[in-house]
Formats: C-alpha cells, sequence, structure tokens
C-alpha cells in the first residue's frame, strides 16, 4: 500500500489532485484509515494513475477520462484517434497563423523578402482514375462571392471553424473516418466552398450542415507534397492544380468538366515531413 504522498510522488501530480480525483469519482483509495482519515492506495492503481496522467497530457477532460476506466480497447482507441486527428489540425491552424503574421509583418515592414520559400518538396504525379459510384459527404460550407476570391485565408479560416467546432465527430454514418474532403462547387446558385466527410448515407445530418455529392465519373488525379503541411496547402497546391489544367490537360484526350473540384486529405497528408495529399478534378472526353 501506498500513502497519499508516496501515491503522488508515483503519479507526478499534488496530494490535492489525488483529493480531488477521490471527490469526483475518478480515482478513490483503496483504503482510507477511519480513525484518522489517511488515504492509501494499491499496487494496482499505480496503473490507473499513470494512465490519467498520461491522458491528461492529450488534454483530455476529467470527465472524458472518467468514461476511459472501464472502457473496451475499440473504443479508447477510437477516442485517441479523434484526439490525435484535432491535434493535428490545431498544429495547422497554429502554423497558417504563423504564416499570416509573417505576411503581415512583411506587408508592415515593407520588407522585399521575409522568407524564402523551399522547394525541396516537388513531388507531382497525375493519373486519370474512374469512380464507378457517387459519394455522399455532409460539412459545413461558404459561399464565395466572387471567383478568385480577394482573401485566399477564407478556406483556412472554414477548416479552422470545422475542427474548433468538432464537426467531423458530430457525422454518423462516415465511410472514411482519416479522410476528409475540400470541396470547391460552381453552380447555378453561386460558388461554394465545403469542408466535409464521406458517408454512407444522409440520415441524422445535424442542423446547419450542408450535403454534397461527388459524383461518379472520370477525375485527373494529381498527387503532390510540400516540405511541410503549410507549404503543401499554398504554394504547392496551386502550383499542382496550375500544372495539371493548363499544361497536362491540353496535351491529353481529355477537357476540364469545370463544375467543382476536390482536396484529399488522409493519413498521407499527417506525415511531419514532406506530406502530400490529393487534387482531383473531374475531366470528360474531348469531341
Amino acid at each position: 500500500m501506498y500513502t497519499i504522498g508516496e501515491f503522488s510522488r508515483i503519479g507526478m501530480i499534488s496530494t490535492s489532485a489525488l483529493r480531488f480525483y477521490d471527490e469526483i469519482g475518478l480515482l478513490k483509495p483503496s483504503k482510507i484509515n477511519r480513525f484518522n482519515g489517511y488515504r492509501y492506495y494499491s499496487e494496482d492503481q499505480v496503473e490507473d494513475i499513470h494512465f490519467i496522467t498520461e491522458m491528461r497530457e492529450y488534454e483530455f477532460s476529467l470527465e472524458e477520462i472518467k468514461g476511459f476506466i472501464g472502457s473496451n480497447k475499440i473504443n479508447l482507441v477510437a477516442e485517441l484517434q479523434k484526439k490525435h486527428e484535432k491535434l493535428f489540425w490545431k498544429q495547422q491552424k497554429i502554423l497558417y497563423v504563423r504564416r499570416k503574421l509573417k505576411e503581415r509583418i512583411k506587408k508592415t515592414q515593407g520588407a522585399d523578402s521575409f522568407m524564402e520559400i523551399n522547394n525541396k518538396a516537388n513531388k507531382l504525379e497525375i493519373k486519370v482514375a474512374s469512380k464507378d459510384k457517387p459519394i455522399k459527404t455532409v460539412g459545413i460550407s461558404i459561399n464565395i462571392p466572387a471567383w478568385p476570391p480577394e482573401d485566399a485565408s477564407i478556406f483556412g479560416d472554414l477548416w479552422s471553424q470545422y475542427w474548433d467546432r468538432d464537426v467531423s465527430s458530430k457525422i454518423s454514418n462516415k465511410i472514411y473516418p482519416s479522410v476528409r474532403y475540400g470541396i470547391l462547387a460552381f453552380t447555378e446558385a453561386g460558388i461554394q466552398y465545403i469542408v466535409a466527410d464521406a458517408v454512407s448515407s444522409y440520415e441524422d445530418i445535424p442542423e446547419g450542415l450542408v450535403t454534397f455529392d461527388i459524383p461518379k465519373g472520370e477525375y485527373a488525379v494529381c498527387t503532390f507534397n510540400g516540405e511541410t503541411f503549410d507549404e503543401m496547402v499554398n504554394s504547392s497546391m496551386q502550383r499542382a492544380n496550375d500544372y495539371l489544367l493548363t499544361t497536362w490537360l491540353p496535351k491529353t484526350e481529355y477537357k476540364h468538366a469545370e463544375s467543382f473540384s476536390l482536396e484529399v486529405y488522409d493519413d498521407r497528408s499527417r506525415k511531419k515531413e514532406y506530406p502530400e495529399m490529393d487534387i482531383m478534378q473531374p475531366i470528360v472526353k474531348k469531341g
């Protein structure tokens, strides 16, 4: 048995935190001396306190951790994957804000060159792929008054909203839990940008979300990368899209369908070094 002082050192937390864990039912002492009220913890609880400390490091709330204890491994893995993804996009938001700050500093100071762009990441591969059935998607969107938009930061802002509001976790019937789509749609109603998950059906769609059907057909799929995620979704994406539409496509038997375009983010996009992704443009045969 361990005294509360010994156990606090094992768990690397304060004794007051252990008393609070007892009060809320997160981790109760194995034994309390009925004469002096001293708390004692067992050897079996060492794993529990290490687990709690680890989950706190991952920014889970005490209420969430309370639900994890005794939960099956499948549920825990799913929650850890969601947290991993959410923290990844939180990190990307920080990188995005830092880039915007650098641009503001450059603009304010009137400097000719605030930073150099590293072009070591130059993967660029294009292939034609066919989708034999539509893909249903659900997400959030913004309307764009004119194309191109005056401020491209609206795309990053929508992605930030998607993760800040934890939209993905509210969507049921997801097909690909680790894949997200950025959809730029040109319709009679106007121009719309959507951040979405693929779903098996449109049942139980949360209020305020929109739907979009990615149609079946042929697509030009351009795979590219960047030295960092920030570089990939900015300079590399623009370069890849320009090359696909203005250089590669005119040399083929296809032409651009022009109704929409897709950005595909999956596990490759989460790589620390040289992350990569796909952009997909719908195409049809010429003639």
